[in-house]
């Protein structure tokens, strides 16, 4: 650990989604190691719970498709106006964006304009192949810092000044208990094999995946009876979680027709102790590969939505993180009109009654992991803010 900072520094962190709120949270917890800072924050329950100042709540600030961020834009306009006036009034030493590049990258450029230094942790683009896509970013951030080791070749090629620190989830996505505990806290039978429901952390998500998923899971209890289900959600002191209310999914768990159970916290016990996963794309896929829990990627978006994006962007190649990482098919994905419940229970079938698929899904998880880096990314992070706030204006 490099030397404290002497003198209270201010620090403005910016954070959207569920993920973002995440990691700016442990990072905040890391920086406090490294000296004594006066936080501003934007982000969402985790944040919340540390030693800042909250600007703003971005619990609910995620959005897919065109249709869901036009509801969105009223309102990240008049929170994108508050802080642009908080950094003209306020002037931190250093704004530290976490993800959610859209609304992010707006206050980058407004602090450039006022001579504010910015760090930018899992900066846009985070895919790109091309160094021409990020040169705004490259050119605008003062520093980088890229977690998967693709996104800083393409950063650097493009002339930023980047630094690869590694993915984070090392250092957090490790389970704590074992199977017998897991099970007794949530009430499952240890004699029985589960099956971990993912539906993602935003409200559209669980609309559109969780009925999908349920109803996969009857086809699969069908056939075999002795198997129970459980789906894993962040854990929250309110009567909501991801802008639903709990009471509600327990009752449409309730519904299903099937034993599963709603599971608060603990998530990555949940992954471990389940044989397989049907899970939303995003964050939480690269999750169950490094807790290294066989799965099915799926996803799916309103038709309106579908449509924009086909008339108006590039659609990737692979939806789910580790398949785009390593650049092919390890993990089966379902999308849109593809995913259905007997196609989604057919693909679970697939893992469950081929050892050779199960296992081969396994060993397609370490290449996955290598491109990751090494544990300690919020270290690195924190040493890089301690770089900038001696250094404000690194040379490129």
């Amino acid at each position: 650990m490099k030397p404290e900072l002497t003198g209270k520094k201010k620090l403005l962190i910016v954070a959207g989604e569920t993920s973002g709120d995440f990691y700016a949270a442990s990072l905040i917890d890391v920086l406090k190691k490294y000296g004594d800072f006066d936080i501003f924050a934007v982000g969402g329950i985790q944040t919340q719970q540390r030693d800042v100042t909250m600007l703003c709540d971005s619990t609910n600030w995620a959005a897919i498709g065109l249709f869901e961020a036009i509801k969105q834009a009223p309102r990240l306009c008049l929170v994108l106006y508050r802080l642009k006036k908080f950094l003209m009034k306020n002037r931190p030493d250093l704004v530290i964006l976490v993800d959610y590049p859209g609304f992010n990258m707006r206050l980058v450029h407004a602090a450039n304009k006022l001579g504010i230094p910015t760090l930018y942790y899992f900066p846009p683009s985070k895919f790109a192949t091309d160094p021409a896509s990020v040169t705004d970013a490259a050119g605008s951030i003062t520093r980088v810092a890229a977690n998967f080791a693709s996104t800083y070749e393409i950063y650097k090629a493009a002339g930023a000044n980047v630094e690869f620190v590694g993915h984070p989830l090392l250092d957090h996505a490790k389970p704590v208990m074992t199977a017998e505990e897991t099970c007794r806290k949530y009430g499952l039978d240890p004699a029985r094999p589960v099956i971990g429901l993912c539906p993602g952390s935003r409200r559209s998500e669980l609309g559109q995946l969780l009925p999908i998923m349920l109803a996969a899971g009857k086809i699969i209890h069908q056939r075999y009876p002795d198997y129970q289900f459980i789906v894993p959600v962040i854990a929250t002191e309110g009567p909501e979680v991801f802008g639903v209310q709990k009471s509600d999914l327990r009752e449409q768990l309730k519904a299903s027709g099937i034993p599963v159970t709603l599971a608060e916290g603990k998530i990555y016990d949940v992954m471990r102790l389940a044989k397989i996963l049907l899970i939303s794309s995003g964050t939480a896929t690269l999750e169950a590969t490094y807790v290294g829990t066989p799965m099915v990627i799926c996803y799916k978006v309103s038709v309106f939505t579908e449509i924009q994006a086909r008339l108006f962007y590039r659609l990737p190649k692979f939806i789910g993180l580790p398949n785009i990482i390593i650049n092919r098919m390890a993990i089966p994905e379902l999308i849109q009109h593809d995913l259905t419940p007997e196609n989604l229970a057919a693909r679970a079938f697939d893992l469950l009654e081929s050892t050779e698929k199960y296992e081969q899904q396994k060993k397609d998880f370490a290449d996955v992991i290598a491109h990751l880096g090494e544990p300690g990314a919020h270290e690195k992070v924190a040493e890089m803010v301690v770089d900038l706030l001696r250094d404000p204006t690194p040379g490129k």
